[in-house]
């Protein structure tokens, strides 16, 4: 018997999926929460554990992992931005250990530590993003913004600025079948090519994305829709009826907020989370 599917704002996800147990409010406070993990946290060994996390949330949650894969010729182009940043821009200082001197560059393994640094927390970030993109829905994110009492015009404008990037994903993906369609085989392709296809992909992305909201605008308007007057009267909230929070939401938010907090509390009285306590600088 095949298993039903739901939409989400990046691809699809079986309906008996244990993150639908949780109230849409729950899985928007996921993102904004764990978010803060990475941009707090920079021990580059603490990062990967929390990616390793984040791939088996996705493995209990029934996320396809081969959504991941769509984006990894955009984690190695990220990679090479930043460790070309940082190689030619990221200073020098006669106390660095210089690698190799390319002419008047001098690749140092201290400028190298700080991009592997960087690629690391991103990395954890980009999954938390991926992760949260491929559980919720449109309808999720206004829900989730309503039972945070947050006006229903400023909730509605979020869950379609998040459905943007899903349609823009679509975009892509039609752009790649269409060179295929072409006869366009980019695996036989050297990987500067590659890069170079990859960055010409953005003029058609952005003409796509400018007739899409051209269309999404008049639909609104058809349907009279006016972003005026968040301050009117009380707005019945239909479906955020239907939904109710349960003794698993308010666990999994007590977690999140203490984990959270003892981040932030350690980062301020101690140095365990100090870069120097990476085994990075001890190398």
């Amino acid at each position: 018997m095949p298993t039903k599917m739901r939409r989400s704002l990046l691809g699809y996800l079986p309906v008996d999926s244990p993150i639908f147990s949780l109230h849409p409010m729950t899985r928007l406070l996921f993102l904004l929460i764990v978010s803060a993990y990475p941009m707090i946290v920079r021990l580059p060994e603490l990062n990967v554990a929390g990616s390793i996390f984040m791939l088996a949330l996705f493995r209990v949650s029934k996320v396809d992992l081969r959504v991941i894969k769509n984006y990894k010729m955009a984690f190695v182009n990220l990679f090479f931005v930043i460790a070309i940043a940082y190689t030619f821009f990221g200073g020098y200082n006669p106390d660095y250990r210089v690698l190799i001197e390319l002419g008047p560059v001098k690749v140092c393994w201290e400028n190298l530590r700080w991009a592997m640094v960087v690629y690391i927390q991103l990395i954890f970030a980009i999954l938390i993003m991926i992760f949260f993109l491929s559980t919720m829905r449109e309808r999720d994110i206004v829900v989730g913004l309503r039972a945070l009492r947050v006006p229903f015009v400023l909730a509605y404008m979020a869950g379609l600025a998040l459905r943007s990037i899903g349609l823009s994903i679509i975009d892509f993906n039609t752009i790649r079948e269409a060179e295929k369609a072409r006869a366009l085989d980019l695996q036989a392709l050297p990987f500067s090519e590659k890069v170079k296809k990859f960055g010409m992909y953005i003029v058609p992305l952005v003409a796509l994305a400018i007739r899409r909201s051209d269309e999404v605008s008049n639909a609104l308007d058809s349907r009279g829709f006016r972003f005026t007057g968040l301050k009117s009267g009380k707005r019945t909230d239909y479906i955020l009826s239907k939904y109710r929070m349960t003794k698993l939401d308010y666990a999994v938010l007590a977690g999140m907020g203490v984990f959270l907090a003892g981040i932030i509390l350690i980062s301020i009285y101690t140095d365990w989370l100090a870069l120097e306590s990476s085994l990075l600088y001890r190398i």
